[in-house]
């Protein structure tokens, strides 16, 4: 047919010359579409993703963004010219895992901790490692702060030095390009403390290189091989060695430093924390104890109705305050008439919003609130529900003094999202609201009261500067004492 069809247009010159080119791209076309079905089998990438798959994919997070993202009013850039970028590279994506790392950078341009996509096929999964080497972000610079003794690869002298070159780029620029769009992350500073955690991590078995300047002012060139869990030992040692008191897997952990106790609370989650803690504050309040350190850091929060168990025991009120909520109000004939009514513009331009009021919940008779000074640790990784708990107390009457870092800046119900072949995103749909003010929690953390961010001297010695500030504070010592 395309023969016969040709030869009745070589009557028109113009008509067979466009017809000649457009089978010479076709077959080009088809040529690429070979090669690149080739190379996958070669390489032996498997993806379950058409081309329809990966445009419905894209275009269901686009239309959830757009009617349900909470933070819609507070994009700088146009969320329809996002997505038509995006198009445009998820169309040329050659496998899964490529795929789903623009869906992945598509979701993290929104800025919310909360809307990301967090399970694919394993098709989409890319085998990653880490170095032999612990990283961090400290004062505006990354740093090496640990390395793996006893492995043939790390070098003590690297410890301490700041990381200036990564591949060739200066380190800004690397992380810029290659480790920023990746985060998931509601702050600037979340995400750069994110950053300085995985620098270095890559293809198993690849290799990074680099320059750092040690501590003694030299340039030291540096070629490290990401097959940290490869090797990894149940014995292996890490130095320096951390002892920081939150790091643990427990989730409720009680200890005593003299007459105060040290209360770690790592999650919310499951309800049956809501004993542990109900234990430990038996203990507590058994004990006259000077004060109570709440620790709080790297807690990433879990199940509100059991953040309201630990808020119960910090006021003497038969009730406590819950947040509020501002989420978003889709309508189709405010739509309609915000086209020329100005009272419907919100809803003509995606922003019409409802508050909810804050919760009131009943406290049962058996709690005993703490009647001794408590100070609570937080930190940029305390995070969803533990967040939720701090703006419940926040403007709280005498409540307890916070230390430590601005936390993680993100909570609020997720949409779960499912896509194809069983991979699932989620979508931020609520604004926490203070529950005294109505002020809404968004584009920051929780600022504490004291802030105490450890210089690179005190990470490397692992001193836990939050702690011995609430421990001072409790004994009544003065700054510098």
């Amino acid at each position: 047919m395309l023969f016969l069809f040709d030869s009745t247009l070589n009557e028109n010159g113009i008509f067979a010359k466009n017809i000649m080119m457009k089978k010479l791209a076709l077959f080009h076309l088809l040529l690429f579409m070979i090669a690149q079905i080739s190379a996958q089998s070669q390489s032996g990438i498997k993806s379950v993703n058409t081309l329809e798959d990966k445009i419905y994919g894209l275009s269901l997070l686009w239309s959830e963004v757009k009617y349900n993202f909470v933070n819609i009013d507070h994009l700088d850039f146009n969320l329809d010219s996002l997505y038509r970028e995006t198009m445009k590279r998820v169309i040329n994506t050659k496998d899964d895992i490529t795929y789903y790392k623009e869906l992945d950078c598509f979701l993290n341009r929104l800025n919310d901790a909360h809307t990301s996509l967090f399970d694919y096929p394993e098709s989409g999964y890319e085998e990653t490692d880490y170095p032999n080497y612990g990283t961090k972000y400290i004062g505006g610079k990354y740093y090496f702060i640990k390395y793996k003794k006893d492995c043939p690869y790390s070098d003590p002298d690297l410890l301490g030095a700041e990381i200036v070159e990564i591949d060739g780029l200066p380190t800004d620029q690397y992380v810029e390009k290659f480790v920023l769009p990746h985060i998931t992350g509601s702050t600037l500073k979340y995400k750069l403390n994110q950053a300085g955690s995985i620098l270095l991590n890559g293809l198993v078995g690849s290799s990074i290189r680099g320059k750092a300047r040690c501590r003694d002012g030299k340039m030291k060139t540096f070629d490290i091989i990401r097959n940290g869990e490869a090797i990894r030992r149940d014995d292996d040692v890490w130095l320096p060695k951390d002892e920081l008191s939150f790091r643990t897997s427990k989730a409720v952990t009680l200890t005593w430093k003299d007459d105060i106790a040290l209360l770690n609370i790592r999650r919310f989650i499951p309800e049956s924390v809501c004993n542990d803690i109900d234990k430990a504050m038996a203990e507590i309040n058994a004990h006259q104890c000077r004060g109570v350190i709440i620790d709080l850091r790297g807690n990433a929060g879990g199940i509100t109705d059991v953040t309201w168990r630990l808020q119960m025991y910090l006021t003497q009120a038969d009730t406590i305050r819950s947040f509020g909520a501002q989420t978003r109000i889709n309508s189709g004939y405010g739509r309609a008439q915000g086209n020329y009514r100005k009272e419907y513009e919100d809803f003509y331009l995606y922003k019409a919003y409802k508050n909810e009021p804050p919760e009131l919940v009943s406290k049962p008779k058996e709690i005993k609130a703490l009647s001794c000074p408590v100070a609570i640790l937080i930190d940029n990784n305390s995070f969803s529900a533990c967040e939720d708990f701090l703006i419940n107390i926040y403007e709280m009457p005498n409540r307890p003094i916070l230390i430590g870092e601005e936390t993680a800046g993100s909570t609020g119900a997720p949409l779960v999202i499912e896509l194809p072949h069983e991979a699932v995103a989620r979508i931020c749909t609520i604004r926490p609201l203070f529950p005294y003010s109505s002020e809404p929690f968004v584009g920051k953390g929780i600022i504490p009261d004291i802030e105490t961010i450890p210089d690179l001297q005190e990470v490397l010695q692992g001193k836990d500067i939050a702690l011995e500030k609430a421990v001072n504070i409790i004994m009544g010592k003065t700054i510098g004492e």
